[in-house]
């Protein structure tokens, strides 16, 4: 008796994967393109993360000065530096990640010497804090609730780490994340740069100002959400097929074609690649994954989720433009440009019904 064509294409699916080819896709999710920018563009030396504060203005931490460079987009584009070298208010080692402060104004975590670095909602110095001795200094972000989630430095079964929570009443263990073991270390000029083989799967996570936490899952390719009430809901699932590494994508980091100051034997590859590369939220809990592909790619696709939704959306940004922000109306994407440098743009955030 023969089989349906609905059985056929799924032996066929199950053929590919098993002899660890390239499957085709699981499912068929439209695609919108990124809308045009709506402001002046901003070139900067660095642009690795922009965060957006309560008055729409963007803050870039430039650990290479060190400083924050806040930015306020329009027909001209203008931005001020804050901060300098130091150990006082408003003064650090080398800053590296900006997050909402209480009445309006920043910290930036300054890993390096332990602390949380405030500026005021006019720009002044503010309040300095101790990052907790119980916590990971890198891994470490703070609501404007005062409670502190790190991912702790340990290693178990699996490759996981446990995701806490530490308030005045209290440590609470969250979740734990998969982060895989092996790591790569890449020389780069004056400075190393370790992480996982690229495209490796892994999970990443954040919080938001109201106490969020959220986690990209890169096995299930799904959001997990942990609520200020202590709820827990998803976003997604999205189904995706696994993709084998292969020559073409020798040469790219981190999703893009590596710095001239990169040797390219040291890069190395996962055999397989996880479902994206990295994951960024918007205040309101909207994560926008940026999806591994087949090389050599045409262009650029996030994928995003909304908490409490099983529906998810397709993004297209041209290729080698990258997502390093999303903003409650806005998404900032960044291109490096020939001389090093970074093009920073502005566009309009899509909405989804």
């Amino acid at each position: 008796m023969s089989r349906s064509v609905a059985a056929i294409v799924a032996a066929l699916l199950l053929s590919l994967v098993a002899c660890g080819g390239d499957a085709p896709p699981v499912d068929a999710v439209s695609a919108v393109p990124l809308g045009g920018t709506n402001a002046a563009p901003l070139i900067v030396s660095e642009a690795e993360d922009v965060h957006e504060d309560a008055d729409a203005r963007v803050w870039l931490a430039l650990y290479q000065l060190p400083g924050l460079l806040r930015v306020t987009f329009g027909d001209t584009t203008r931005a001020d530096t804050l901060g300098a070298l130091g150990a006082a208010a408003g003064q650090f080692r080398m800053p590296f990640a900006v997050m909402d402060a209480p009445a309006g104004g920043v910290f930036a975590l300054d890993g390096v010497a332990r602390r949380l670095v405030g500026f005021a909602r006019n720009g002044d110095a503010d309040t300095v804090l101790s990052v907790p001795t119980s916590v990971d200094q890198f891994l470490v972000r703070r609501d404007t609730l005062g409670a502190w989630v790190s991912a702790l430095s340990e290693r178990t079964r699996n490759d996981s780490l446990p995701l806490i929570r530490t308030t005045a009443t209290g440590v609470d263990t969250l979740a734990r994340v998969h982060v895989p073991k092996a790591t790569v270390t890449i020389p780069m000029g004056q400075r190393s740069y370790v992480s996982p083989p690229e495209y490796a799967a892994r999970d990443l996570w954040g919080q938001l100002a109201d106490g969020t936490v959220w986690i990209a899952r890169g096995g299930p390719h799904q959001v997990d959400y942990w609520l200020p009430s202590g709820a827990k809901t998803m976003g997604g699932p999205r189904a995706y097929a696994p993709i084998r590494s292969g020559e073409a994508d020798r040469g790219m980091m981190r999703g893009l074609p590596a710095a001239p100051n990169v040797p390219l034997e040291a890069i190395q590859y996962a055999p397989e690649k996880g479902p994206f590369i990295e994951a960024r939220a918007a205040p309101d809990g909207e994560v926008w994954t940026w999806r591994t592909q087949t090389a050599p790619k045409t262009e650029e696709r996030y994928t995003v989720f909304r908490p409490g939704s099983a529906d998810t959306h397709d993004v297209v940004l041209p290729l080698h433009h990258r997502v390093i922000g999303l903003g409650r109306q806005s998404v900032y994407v960044a291109e490096r440009l020939d001389d090093g440098r970074w093009r920073v743009t502005r566009h309009e955030r899509p909405r989804f019904q």
